[in-house]
């Protein structure tokens, strides 16, 4: 055999070793996702899986290119084989997309785990996405946002009432004079004044209003002077009707305290039904 030929032959062999070197230190390892899907009306799903992700690097230091793959599911027959996600560096997920009637139907994100044995959806899918749910994207390494990297956040969140110490469930709210959000101190019975402060709900001094009143006086024809039982405070609270029409102070009567006095050409007439309602 020529030197020649022995170098050849060597540098096949090396070229060999090579190649399966590097294919045995990146390959990754595959779950296979198998199942069965049906609509909430018990007919199987037909349509389209798109399943996205962003770059991440496998358990086996493998490294996964952002990318997507779309999977066809006939009669509700899901089949796909993914490269785990649970062990990943970064931490990296799946986002798929259910496709039917032309339309995205639902989604939902994947945390695929290391398994020799088919998994199925319930055992990927994760109520806790890394990255929002949106109408495009991917999933892949989770990547955190300051509050200072949004425009005006932080002087937003400033600006805004926190809560304070005396903050508390089933109670009402009021703003403290330092402006933060407290509860209300007091009975359950009690009522909130405007300044935040509590107590009894009413007092003598509250304001009651009379609906409906007949002032006493006869209605004969020529009777023009008619009395309330109190005077109308404020005197501007009186509203007078006769026969259901309401009558204009000063053109129709005039009154002081508690007396109504009907103008001439106003008078009551017999059957006319006089009625005031008022605050006193």
């Amino acid at each position: 055999m020529l030197a020649r030929d022995i170098i050849r032959i060597g540098a096949r062999i090396g070229a060999a070793c090579a190649l399966f070197s590097i294919l045995a230190w990146g390959q990754p390892a595959l779950t296979t996702i198998s199942d069965i899907l049906f609509k909430a009306d018990a007919t199987r799903f037909n349509g389209l899986a798109q399943i996205t992700w962003l770059s991440f690097d496998s358990a086996s230091e493998a490294s996964i290119a952002q990318q997507s793959t779309t999977v066809r599911i006939i009669d509700g027959n899901l089949f796909v084989q993914l490269t785990p996600t649970s062990n990943a560096t970064p931490m990296a997920q799946y986002l798929v997309l259910y496709e039917s009637d032309g339309k995205i139907q639902f989604r939902e994100t994947w945390n695929v785990t290391p398994s020799t044995t088919p998994l199925r959806v319930r055992d990927v899918r994760t109520s806790q996405p890394l990255f929002p749910i949106t109408g495009g994207g991917g999933a892949g390494g989770l990547t955190q946002i300051q509050e200072s990297d949004v425009t005006g956040l932080v002087a937003d969140l400033t600006a805004r009432a926190v809560k304070g110490p005396g903050f508390s469930n089933s109670r009402t709210a009021i703003i403290s004079d330092t402006g933060q959000i407290e509860g209300a101190v007091g009975a359950s019975t009690d009522c909130i004044h405007v300044d935040g402060s509590a107590g009894a709900c009413g007092s003598s001094s509250s304001t009651n209003f009379v609906d409906g009143e007949s002032p006493g006086g006869v209605v004969d024809g020529s009777n023009v002077t008619f009395t309330l039982v109190n005077a109308p405070l404020p005197s501007t609270s009186l509203h007078l009707f006769r026969n259901g029409i309401l009558q204009k102070l000063a053109f129709d009567y005039t009154f002081s305290g508690s007396t109504i006095a009907f103008v001439a050409g106003a008078t009551p007439q017999p059957g006319d039904t006089i009625l005031a309602d008022y605050r006193r």
